[in-house]
């Protein structure tokens, strides 16, 4: 490990070197045949030796354009407008001589007659730092190919996911997760499934934005990881096909036998035809899946240490689909239709067990051995339709859409049967059965509109919107034991929610070096959790504001600051509110907790772009009233302990050693960290991108009943480096590493990753072979521990994480065809909070 450091820090410093070449400046002015500026053209900084894009620029008001920070090199510059010709520049050399050049004024040609295409090769960096978030290009890297959507979350900056499948930022969990520009109204594990089972050839970008503005919602304390999926960009018709082949080797485990590899397999289609005013376009995924999980759970209670040791062969079928059309009704008004449907099952692949062991001074007393036959199944479906509105061609615009999903999610445990052992694994007493049945059926309505105003004469921009949406979540759990119905776990909960909100934001250039924008976002919570088993219900209604201020400052031309704060809500997942008792072995529960309370963050950060290369951010968030899943000990709860002993039927389990994970609001969490980012061209034929997170967490509150004050430093560190070869090829090799960490009792230990992989491009680059090795040695686990108040464990957790994938990808039909219009639909942020047990 100490080596695979060094070796980071060696790469870093390489990177850093780099920094001291020479930079230069490319400027220009575009007219038309009538000798007026041509404002708003596509202008583009390409190499003269392959034509690979370098920067891209649009025209200002005035038809100026200037790519700054420009390298020694040869270039040419690629102009092209809308009913004009493209025009190429003559090959223009930047060096210490010549560092700045100002282009004659270029005149654009009306097109009078069909021009055949030129070939531009472009690629764009893996990671790139905007102004208000980080951009990781997924479609240009050999190693996310055939990956799962989670997979490649891992890799991204600044992103770490622990055991329960929980994503945190820069050391901070309650991400909120968007698709193309919508939040994903899905619970923590619901949202873990989907991102398991969608295709990373699905995927065209990541954006990690810290500090969202007062037009998104309010929710996710933590910022958003916005999932931006491909678009074909091209007139007449064109697609991709995507086939992927590959296998996970499993390393040595300490418990549970996996025969062989693991075998996987996905397919995509992208289709999109742009004709006259109609564009139409389709994309579908389907993936095979076999896995496992080998979880190992060691606690000491009342006395006694019991050991858990779990296997869980899986596979899973999934297919999803994305359809919709855009109706072009006139230049300025565009209305559309959006279709997106998930199907999917997961079941067992093979015997899945759990065995433990009670040990009193090391000897063994009992043994309680589980198997089960679990089966889970997802029908999801997203209907909207939206409309779009230009009142001018200075931006002046008007959105709507209006949003339907239904989430039908059903969960079953066929049969789970617990046999027991004595210390002399001697089989004694009855076994115990249990099944289960669990529907689970989300209705979202939503509805929303923005219009954004420009005002040229001031430099400024206003925009304001609102939006309204329902959610009603009928869950219905029953368990059964024997065929019996288990009353103590069983439980009808009916949620509904309501949220009413409205925003403003405006923005304004205040000179040359100092724009700034503020925004406020107000929400209505209207909520009504009932319990029909138990006959309770509870209410809750609230109002909320939600400022947001962003200050930009140019410096001068090598270095540029950003000052931005925010406020932000993070609201219980459905399930999470339902008071149920979820039995996962006769040791191990799962509850729900009505009580719990949303919590609010005040997030400021700071950041430093140097070059628009070099980037530094600080930053510093507050929570209130912190949501953690936590671990108790039945023994300590005595309401709990005396409904677990009134519905226990065997007597060969006892009540006081079942210990149960529930959620629950802790008390504050400080957040204070610090990034570093800088993408580095070290060779022509070599491009490095690295990236530090550092952050420093404390918590205090009341946890178990004992005041809680602890603080921990962490890091994560990402470095990925790309190299194009001759004919075609290019290769990538990347690693992760996140350090030891704190999440409210959990202490996390370190882990990382090695990847690997080559391509080749053939066919006009028509056609692409990837091949991908992901965690080459094995060594992405989750361990942990906790010893707080009274409850003491350890947590070992292993998965099918190196696998190797070969992936073929071909693109047919025209290549010039445009693209459909990435929108955001308006149930985006309450489809993340469906729970359901994928």
């Amino acid at each position: 490990m100490k080596k695979l450091q060094l070796l980071i820090m060696g790469l870093i410093a390489l990177s850093l070197s780099s920094f001291a070449q020479n930079k230069g400046k490319i400027s220009g002015s575009l007219f038309d045949e009538k000798r007026q500026a041509m404002p708003f053209a596509n202008v583009l900084l390409l190499k003269a030796k392959d034509s690979t894009l370098v920067k891209g620029a649009v025209a200002d008001a005035g038809g100026q354009f200037a790519f700054e920070q420009v390298a020694d090199n040869q270039y040419i510059v690629s102009i092209t407008m809308v009913g004009y010709k493209k025009f190429y520049s003559p090959k223009i050399t930047i060096s210490p001589e010549n560092p700045e050049i100002k282009l004659q004024d270029i005149q654009l040609e009306q097109v009078t007659q069909a021009l055949k295409e030129v070939t531009v090769v472009a690629k764009k960096p893996l990671l790139e730092q905007q102004a208000d978030k980080l951009v990781m290009n997924v479609e240009n890297s050999i190693v996310n190919s055939g990956s799962t959507a989670m997979e490649v979350l891992q890799r991204a900056p600044g992103v770490s996911i622990d055991q329960n499948d929980n994503i945190s930022l820069k050391g901070k969990q309650g991400v909120q997760i968007y698709m193309d520009g919508k939040p994903t109204y899905m619970s923590q594990e619901q949202l873990a499934n989907l991102l398991k089972n969608m295709n990373s050839d699905q995927i065209e970008k990541i954006e990690i934005i810290s500090n969202p503005s007062a037009r998104f919602d309010a929710a996710g304390n933590s910022g958003i990881i916005n999932i931006i999926t491909k678009r074909n960009k091209n007139f007449g018709t064109n697609g991709s096909l995507s086939v992927g082949a590959g296998a996970s080797f499993p390393p040595q485990l300490t418990f549970g036998d996996i025969k062989g590899n693991l075998p996987k397999g996905s397919l995509n289609l992208n289709l999109n035809n742009r004709q006259g005013k109609f564009n139409t376009f389709g994309n579908i995924s389907s993936r095979y899946n076999q896995n496992f999980q080998n979880q190992n759970i060691s606690r000491v209670l009342d006395g006694r240490t019991i050991d858990q040791y779990g296997f869980r062969p899986m596979q899973s079928h999934n297919t999803t689909l994305r359809a919709g059309a855009d109706y072009f009704a006139s230049k300025k008004t565009t209305i559309g239709i959006l279709l997106n449907v998930n199907l999917g099952e997961w079941m067992n692949n093979g015997v899945i067990r759990n065995d433990a062991y009670i040990r009193n001074n090391g000897v063994v007393e009992s043994s309680p051995q589980t198997t089960s036959n679990p089966y889970r199944s997802w029908k999801n479906l997203t209907f909207n339709t939206n409309f779009k509105h230009a009142f001018n061609d200075k931006g002046r615009e008007l959105t709507a859409d209006f949003d339907y999903s239904i989430y039908d999610n059903q969960s079953n445990e066929k049969e789970m049967i617990t046999r027991f052992f004595n210390g002399n694994n001697e089989e004694i007493g009855t076994p115990l059965r249990v099944t289960s049945d669990i529907p689970n059926v989300y209705n979202i309505y939503a509805v929303k509109a923005d219009f954004v105003n420009p005002l040229p004469k001031s430099n400024a921009k206003l925009e304001f919107g609102a939006k309204s949406s329902f959610v009603k979540s009928d869950n219905n759990i029953q368990f059964f034991n024997d065929g019996k119905l288990d009353i103590g776990r069983t439980n009808h909960f009916i949620y509904t929610e309501n949220v009413n909100a409205a925003y403003a934001n405006f923005s304004k250039k205040i000179n040359d070096k100092w724009n700034v924008q503020t925004g406020l976002r107000a929400e209505q919570t209207i909520s009504k959790g009932e319990s029909k088993t138990l006959n309770e219900s509870r209410r809750r209604e609230y109002i909320n504001l939600f400022p947001s201020v962003y200050l930009t400052h140019k410096v001068n031309k090598s270095n540029q600051l950003n000052l931005n704060y925010s406020r932000r809500i993070d609201r219980p997942d459905y399930q999470s509110l339902n008071p149920f008792i979820f039995f996962l072995d006769p040791y191990t529960y799962e509850l729900g907790n009505e009580y719990l309370r949303p919590q609010l963050t005040h997030s400021l950060e700071v950041t430093h772009t140097f070059k628009q290369a070099f980037v530094t951010t600080v930053g510093y968030s507050y929570t209130d009233d912190y949501m953690t899943q936590i671990v108790k000990n039945a023994i300590n709860e005595p309401e709990i302990l005396e409904k677990l002993k009134k519905y226990n039927y065997s007597s060969e389990i006892d009540p006081n050693k079942i210990s149960f994970a529930m959620r629950e609001n802790i008390g504050t969490r400080q957040n204070l960290n610090l990034g570093l980012s800088f993408p580095v061209p070290v060779t022509k034929w070599w491009n490095m991108n690295n990236n530090i997170s550092m952050f420093y967490n404390k918590y205090e509150g009341v946890l178990l009943g004992t005041n809680l004050n602890v603080g921990n430093f962490a890091y994560n560190l990402f470095t990925s480096q790309n190299f194009t070869l001759k004919k075609g090829w290019t290769a990538e090799a990347s690693m992760w590493y996140n350090s030891k960490n704190i999440e409210g009792m959990m202490n996390a230990r370190e882990m990382y990753a090695i990847n690997g992989g080559v391509s080749k491009s053939f066919w006009n680059r028509k056609g692409s072979l990837k091949l991908t090795v992901n965690d080459i040695f094995a060594t992405a686990r989750f361990r942990g521990y906790t010893n707080f108040a009274g409850v003491k464990l350890n947590i070992d957790n292993r998965w099918d994480s190196r696998q190797v994938r070969m992936v073929f990808t071909y693109r047919f039909g025209n290549q010039n065809v445009k693209a459909s219009r990435n929108r955001q639909t308006a149930t985006s942020a309450e489809q993340r909070r469906v729970g359901n047990e994928n």
